[in-house]
């Protein structure tokens, strides 16, 4: 995602409004949607399950449906009609929202699902899902099933590799997809089983078929840092029971508790690779990471979130969710997590003295080497009987560059007649809102932090956000910058936002804060359905780009969705020239209104991309040209001066491709002397583009 850099220097004496009554312009350019039918039971099957924007303003999607699903201009998804399993299509659309191209995933045999994308640099796309096809049927096996796959109709199993002789139909594979962002076609591929290894170095099996066991059931989500390696985190359901007459309780159980298994092994393209994973005895609820390499040759890391005092519970009551996990620009990792338990005990973080998990959900901050760095949790005072009565639930995260803050979203409910919710000693003023912090990225203290206010006089009477029934993590759709913080708000019971009261039970919209916190502005979508969902969101420029499944008819301003009858998943773009703007809170705003007072536009600088891969654009907006020349320091404090090449109208352009890999501070000087500084990360192009 393109980062902009924004340096303010002095004040100036005018202010504007920034209402509906100001001059700048504020509009949805398009919205577009796909839809089809959805399952029996009326359940949305048309959805957004990751999203993802390259440096030039293209959106991609990765979604699923069923039936005959369409585009909005009428063309099929898919070149057949009537089925009910679930499949997939993966969509590139231009700025101006064409659709580009797509690409589907289609099996007649049972549902394929997908889980999530990540954009690796600003080459590709990574995609993980999950693959159930039976390759035992010989000649039949395409009269049998039909397999669509990246739009091509397979004809054989032959397309995907050579299972383990051991491994009998239905064959599962998890995978990691990767495709280039020009044309969608693929460009590397790697299907793997994790399996258990027991303590003589056999690989699990039935004890009657002979089968592979496979680790199957657990819960997985992945991330891609700046050098493509992969982040996998995965739910620890590290245990197998099987009957057993000679056993005790009747059961033998294969588990690390048990001492009789001791790692995972995937088996990664067939049988090509075999990477060992270390297994330590743990709760089936725990999480391991897990670092890949890129092209899955290497376990480079692993550990578990949560040390071996936890490992005895096997409480089936003890749930821990995981609600995502982030990346940064600097490749510090962030795991969001809930739990549910008694309150009363601690969790220690595993490789970590100090930090420990306490009730109800927290962000555990990582750095490269899988070394836990910091903790960021809401806690909440215990009601008479000893129960927490309230909550922050921590869900996505977003880092600020250019202020090196870490924005945390979430919801928040408590009872007010036992609790307060405090970080670090702060107490908060959270009811039942959604919500977010701002906290300082060095060392995580809070700075501020805004809400969407409830008037909802019960306890349960809210606005929230939250991931989908599927339980798979939708909590991209928060995004900040230029001192605006976006969020995708879906609500319950009536909200009071700036000064727009929304009177509905439910409903879902879009909400504009200041990074103090003050509200600034409200868009509702006037759908009125608890079973929307908020998708994934992306800043760049003055436009926001915004995904998301409706199963009501919305309004985007203007622009309308027809979801009556099935539910269609969108993507919408939103642009408002305010968002290029820097400002500074001014609570004297004509009419109770919210004044803006610029800061030196004349000043402000734009780099982009960044990250990049061997060139950065810097523009001045209106302001007073760039010298020819400006010095680069990198991180060690090696610094040189490196040459401008003008563009023209206020563009320069710098070229780095010799430079190595690395976070820079570039300073530039203006014509009059000014300096200006900005932050710079160059990324390796790890697919050779």
């Amino acid at each position: 995602m393109t980062h902009h850099i924004f340096k303010s220097l002095a004040v100036l004496a005018m202010a504007v409004l920034m209402m509906a009554s100001t001059a700048h312009a504020q509009r949805f350019d398009w919205v577009k949607s796909y839809f089809g039918p959805d399952y029996e039971d009326g359940a949305a099957a048309n959805e957004i399950f990751g999203s993802a924007i390259d440096s030039e303003g293209n959106i991609y999607i990765l979604g699923q449906f069923i039936g005959s699903a369409r585009w909005d201009d009428d063309t099929s998804i898919l070149p057949f009609s009537a089925h009910r399993n679930r499949s997939a299509v993966v969509a590139k659309f231009s700025p101006d929202g064409q659709l580009v191209w797509h690409k589907e995933f289609y099996s007649s045999y049972t549902d394929f699902e997908v889980y999530t994308m990540r954009m690796v640099g600003d080459t590709a796309l990574m995609l993980f899902a999950e693959f159930r096809f039976p390759f035992n049927l010989g000649s039949s096996w395409h009269d049998k099933n039909e397999v669509y796959y990246m739009d091509t109709l397979l004809t054989t199993p032959d397309r995907f590799p050579e299972s383990p002789d051991s491994l009998k139909s239905p064959a599962l594979y998890y995978a990691f997809i990767t495709i280039g962002l020009e044309s969608g076609n693929l460009i590397e591929e790697h299907f793997w089983i994790p399996s258990f290894v027991k303590n003589d170095g056999s690989l699990l099996r039935d004890e009657y078929s002979g089968h592979l066991i496979t680790n199957v059931g657990e819960r997985v989500s992945f991330n891609v840092d700046s050098e493509g390696n992969i982040i996998l985190a995965r739910q620890t359901n590290d245990y197998y029971g099987v009957i057993c007459d000679t056993c005790p309780d009747g059961l033998q159980v294969w588990s690390p508790r048990e001492g009789n298994i001791s790692t995972m092994r995937l088996l990664v393209d067939g049988a090509t690779k075999q990477l060992d994973v270390p297994l330590e005895p743990s709760s089936k609820w725990n999480w391991q990471i897990i670092k890949l390499s890129p092209h899955m040759d290497s376990v480079i890391a692993s550990t578990y979130v949560f040390d071996s005092t936890w490992r005895y519970s096997y409480d089936e009551n003890i749930n821990m969710h995981l609600n995502s996990i982030d990346v940064d620009a600097n490749d510090n990792i962030y795991i969001l997590l809930d739990r549910i338990q008694d309150p009363v005990e601690r969790w220690r973080v595993k490789n970590s003295d100090t930090l420990e998990m306490e009730w109800y959900s927290c962000m555990i901050r990582y750095n490269s080497e899988l070394t836990p760095t910091g903790i960021a949790q809401v806690t909440a005072s215990y009601s008479p009987d000893g129960y927490c009565a309230g909550y922050v639930r921590l869900l996505g995260t977003y880092y600020d560059s250019v202020t090196n803050t870490l924005f945390v979203n979430g919801e928040s409910g408590r009872d007010p007649q036992y609790t307060t919710l405090d970080y670090r000693g702060d107490t908060l003023n959270l009811k039942n809102n959604a919500c977010w912090l701002r906290l300082d990225a060095d060392d995580l203290s809070l700075i501020s932090y805004g809400k969407a206010r409830s008037t909802g006089t019960e306890p349960w009477e809210r606005t929230f956000l939250y991931s989908d029934k599927y339980g798979w993590s939708h909590n991209g759709s928060f995004v900040a910058g230029g001192n605006r913080v976006f969020c995708q708000v879906l609500y319950q019971c009536n909200i009071l936002f700036h000064d727009t009261q929304v009177d509905s039970p439910y409903g879902m919209g879009l909400m504009v804060w200041d990074y103090d916190g003050h509200e600034l502005e409200y868009i509702d979508y006037h759908s009125a359905s608890s079973h929307n969902e908020q998708g994934y969101m992306f800043l760049n420029d003055s436009s926001l780009w915004l995904t998301g499944t409706l199963t009501a008819n919305a309004a985007f301003g203007n622009l309308n969705v027809n979801a009556a009858w099935n539910s269609h998943a969108y993507i919408a773009r939103y642009t408002d020239t305010a968002f290029l703007t820097p400002y500074v809170y001014d609570s004297t705003g004509h009419g109770g209104g919210i004044g803006i007072t610029l800061v030196e536009v004349g000043n402000t600088l734009v780099a982009y991309p960044n990250p990049f891969r061997q060139r950065v654009t810097i523009e001045v907006q209106g302001g007073e040209p760039l010298a020819s020349t400006a010095w680069l320091t990198d991180l060690t404090g090696r610094r040189e001066q490196v040459r401008l090449t003008s563009e023209g109208n206020g563009r320069y352009s710098l070229d780095l491709t010799a430079r190595p890999q690395a976070t820079y501070l570039l300073t530039l000087t203006t014509a009059s002397g000014k300096t200006h500084t900005v932050r710079l990360l160059k990324q390796s192009d790890i697919f050779g583009h």
